[in-house]
């Protein structure tokens, strides 16, 4: 029998677990202000001015914004500040491709699969966006249409779908025209086919569900996003 060695010495103090780390915290806090577009993209930055709006010191920030870098969301540039990364037109439509045809593979998996539990994370989803439809708040609303997008994904029980979809969901929302929930009308019909993928989930109608989150997709790009999707 081989010997059980002890992991003493392979790890460093830096690499403990720690959550949240400042620099995680910081990631998070940006990458959210990215993809909700308060920072305007291809616009440059301070990163001194970013520590001082999160209260932390440069190194967690500049840890993060090089994660950023990495994931495409930012260029550090050198002795200037961050410029916001804008995605290309062909870029986008690649995204909104990517997102089609994936969540349809969601909701293909997710009606043959979803638990209990599942159903009732995607009904909570629906009902917040109900309960705040007055409320106008696109980036609320938006939120919860996304949590809701999410849960239809994790009720894949795929992780490598999961994982897919939110990062494809994450840089959707980089380009996304949040316009859709200003009015009742049309954030009324928005509700309404997502009622629709959720019905068919509920009652394990695979091909209901693929054909509703299509119709929901395609419907969204002509609604907004129309000058990428020909």
């Amino acid at each position: 029998m081989s010997e059980i060695n002890p992991a003493t010495g392979i790890f460093s103090k830096e690499e403990h677990i720690v959550i949240p780390t400042y620099k995680e915290q910081a990631y998070n806090l940006i990458k959210d202000a990215i993809i909700y577009q308060r920072f305007r993209p291809d616009a440059i930055y301070s990163q001194d001015g970013i520590c001082q709006e999160l209260g932390i010191s440069r190194t967690p920030v500049r840890e993060a914004l090089l994660e950023l870098q990495q994931k495409g969301y930012v260029h550090i540039c050198r002795g200037k500040g961050i410029k916001i990364i804008q995605l290309a037109p062909n870029i986008i439509h690649d995204i909104m491709e990517m997102r089609l045809y994936i969540e349809q593979v969601s909701a293909n998996l997710a009606a043959q699969r979803a638990t209990d539990d599942d159903l009732k994370k995607m009904k909570e989803y629906l009902n917040e966006i109900q309960q705040n439809l007055d409320s106008k708040d696109g980036v609320q609303l938006y939120h919860y249409d996304h949590l809701f997008h999410r849960a239809l994904a994790s009720a894949t029980h795929n992780s490598w779908i999961l994982h897919s979809v939110e990062e494809i969901l994450d840089n959707y929302l980089r380009f996304e025209v949040k316009t859709v929930y200003n009015n009742m009308i049309d954030a009324n019909i928005v509700l309404g086919e997502h009622e629709d993928v959720y019905q068919a989930v509920r009652d394990k109608n695979s091909e209901k569900a693929v054909l509703a989150i299509k119709r929901h997709l395609e419907n969204s790009y002509h609604r907004t996003l129309y000058k990428y999707w020909k």
